[in-house]
């Protein structure tokens, strides 16, 4: 990952104290993660490094947007992210066995470096919601393609219509033997 290598931050030469780091995401950089749920983007990050003797404090605020698919109508939009997260390293002698701390990393004392484009590409896909969808006019309409939703339209009206038809025709009389158990 020869790319990703402007996110390496070499912090045995740092002095004790914080640290400012500017990073821009682009599309370059979601390539380098096979199977992304995202490709497209434009992010801007900022991370604030605080050295301590034995641990390093990882600040990060990021905002920008991605490129995903509407849930509705499945038109790629730009979605807008942002967050903030806090990652302590803490540098030991041994890893302990078990890491029961989700937001704290354990390194071997000697390292000098870390790079944090793993860090980075999680934050921005744990910050991406399961729903995505495109924002709403002052109706309170989805901004959706019009031609995908005047097809869903015409399949929820014949849904509806078939849904009618079947609600009082076909009864099955398992459904009525179970009713009676109430």
């Amino acid at each position: 990952m020869k790319a990703l290598k402007t996110f390496t931050i070499n912090f045995a030469s740092l002095a004790d104290g914080e640290h400012l780091f500017d990073y821009q995401i682009n599309n370059k950089f979601f390539k380098n993660f096979e199977a992304a749920l995202v490709q497209k983007g434009n992010i801007e990050v900022k991370l604030s490094l605080v050295k301590f003797l034995d641990s390093l404090e990882l600040n990060f605020i990021f905002q920008g947007t991605v490129v995903t698919a509407c849930n509705i109508c499945t038109e790629d939009f730009d979605f807008p992210v942002e967050g903030a997260d806090q990652i302590l390293i803490k540098l030991v002698s041994e890893i302990p066995k078990q890491e029961d701390e989700f937001d704290i990393v354990y390194m071997k004392e000697g390292i000098s470096s870390i790079n944090i484009a793993e860090m980075l590409y999680e934050m921005l896909m744990l910050s991406i919601p399961i729903r995505t969808v495109h924002p709403t006019n002052e109706e309170g309409k989805y901004i959706c393609n019009p031609e995908m939703l005047k097809y869903l339209e015409i399949n929820e009206d014949i849904e509806a219509s078939d849904q009618e038809a079947n609600d009082g025709d076909n009864i099955n009389p398992i459904w009525d033997e179970l009713k009676k158990l109430k």
